[in-house]
């Protein structure tokens, strides 16, 4: 009981003053006017009642706006964890499984030294749709696109790696608007190879506090906030996955998780080459 008035004492105070206030200008406006007699308290009871109604029922609908902001609150915190946990316990370690098993069947079964043209194009354009699939998976999981116009607000890029070049080279972008650099400069592709693909490879994150700026964003182009994350297959170290978003606050922990798990299809779907 001592905790609920602590908590909601100031509240109710506050409340009882703005009807008391309410109440008496009511009352006083009705009773400067020149009406007398019964005439006049009939006039002066019908707007102190109003006046009070129209706080109690201010109050009462500010009441409900909150109550319905705590529920959005809570419904976006559970979606957030739930989304948490199905990215890194089961999208994660799903995708990395499948990116094992690729590796395994292409080491027991290669392809011949000179397979049919068919089949290598059959393979590219698998290849090219999964990369589709994946850039754009990234643009919606992550900044969602805002209505009414529903313009995509990430942007999503795969920088293909050329170990003999020591260069990085745009494969795809999504969406089209405001397109990344088509090749990235020595000072960042040397970013890129030694702080993202560099090992075994690890994720690259700008969320304006430890990280602030990156070399894969030029500066203009709109976009703050950065997951880059390797594309890995065996040995062979493919390219970088980036993933750009307007503000910072457009991503959160669990979208690097999400970004490791289609950087892994998408290194599943390289190996096959």
């Amino acid at each position: 009981m001592n905790q609920w008035l602590a908590a909601r004492g100031v509240h109710y105070l506050f409340l009882l003053f703005s009807a008391v206030l309410g109440v008496s200008v009511a009352v006083v406006s009705v009773w400067a006017d020149g009406t007398e007699g019964r005439e006049k308290l009939g006039l002066a009871f019908f707007a102190g009642a109003s006046a009070f109604g129209v706080v109690v029922i201010t109050h009462l609908e500010k009441g409900l706006v909150e109550k319905s902001r705590k529920r959005a609150e809570e419904r976006a915190i559970r979606a957030e964890a739930d989304m948490a946990q199905l990215y890194s316990t089961t999208l994660l370690p799903l995708s990395r499984t499948l990116k094992e098993l690729t590796t395994l069947y292409t080491a027991a079964a290669p392809l011949p030294p000179a397979p049919p043209a068919q089949t290598l194009a059959d393979l590219d354009q698998h290849r090219k749709e999964v990369l589709t699939r994946v850039l754009t998976s990234a643009v919606d999981l992550t900044a969602p696109p805002i209505g009414p116009a529903y313009i995509p607000r990430a942007r999503c890029t795969f920088y293909l790696y050329d170990p003999v070049a020591d260069t990085f080279t745009k494969e795809a972008d999504h969406p089209g608007n405001r397109p990344p650099r088509q090749v990235i400069d020595p000072v960042g592709a040397a970013h890129m190879k030694n702080e993202i693909l560099g090992g075994s490879g690890k994720p690259f994150r700008i969320d304006g506090t430890q990280v602030t700026q990156s070399y894969l964003i030029p500066p203009g182009t709109g976009y703050e906030a950065v997951i880059a994350v390797p594309v890995i297959h065996g040995a062979r170290k493919i390219g970088v996955l980036a993933v750009d978003a307007p503000a910072f606050s457009d991503f959160i922990d669990a979208h690097v998780s999400l970004m490791q798990s289609l950087a892994n299809v998408l290194a599943a779907a390289y190996a096959l080459r």
